[in-house]
């Protein structure tokens, strides 16, 4: 007996449970392989800021202004790093958001088409005349359509990049500005800046972007819920 004979000799719920292993396993390894190739391309792509970065901190220790002391110096290597860090949590942050929402737009118009087709057919011979196979298939490429379009914007997967990206860039401005002015200290933009004011700008502006972001859609729980649950 050949493997679609034993197939076909298999009750209907086996063969569908079976199909829809399979189904699901194609999309995860769809989805797998467009996220795998979004990663080796961004790598590539952001190596060249990794490459400033170094070249940048090289040129402080070698090339900084004659106006600065070597402990200033420190602090302003020290200051670098740690917005260094600050700002890789951003951009990684970033790549994760962009490359779930790359596999799920990747897979998206497949599965819609698939959809599409299904339904062209069903409409052909009617939900009655149709076949359970037809009509199962339907509702779990439906759904999938539907979970994958959906789940993008239940995480607020695009804002939640935008406002990341914009967090890493005005990171990456502060150490810049941190850059310049171990170059040129003190004199930046025809203005005479002294170090200690400097170092406190840059901790206010640091401050200001201390923060997680990380989006969410979620309903606004009343506080008088929470009242009446403490009584």
């Amino acid at each position: 007996m050949s493997i679609f004979e034993k197939i076909k000799s298999m009750p209907k719920w086996a063969i569908l449970s079976l199909s829809t292993v399979i189904i699901l396993g194609f999309t995860y390894f769809g989805f797998i392989l467009s996220i795998n190739k979004f990663e080796s391309s961004s790598d590539e792509s952001l190596s060249f800021f990794d490459n400033a970065f170094v070249k940048n901190l090289s040129l402080i220790e070698e090339k900084h202004s004659d106006s600065l002391n070597t402990k200033q110096i420190d602090i302003l290597l020290e200051k670098v790093c740690i917005i260094e860090e600050n700002k890789l949590h951003h951009l990684d942050l970033v790549k994760k958001l962009y490359k779930n929402n790359y596999g799920l737009l990747t897979l998206f118009p497949f599965i819609s088409a698939i959809t599409a087709i299904i339904a062209f057919l069903l409409l052909q011979k009617g939900w009655q005349s149709s076949n359970v196979y037809l009509k199962a298939y339907f509702i779990l490429f439906t759904t999938l359509t539907a979970l994958i379009g959906i789940y993008p914007e239940v995480y607020k997967q695009t804002e939640s990049i935008d406002k990341n990206l914009e967090a890493y860039l005005n990171h990456k401005k502060i150490q810049k500005s941190i850059f310049n002015y171990a170059l040129t200290a003190p004199l930046i933009e025809k203005d005479t800046i002294p170090f200690n004011l400097f170092l406190d700008d840059i901790n206010t502006q640091e401050k200001e972007l201390s923060s997680i972001i990380f989006g969410l859609q979620k309903k606004t729980v009343s506080k008088k819920i929470f009242e009446a649950t403490k009584e």
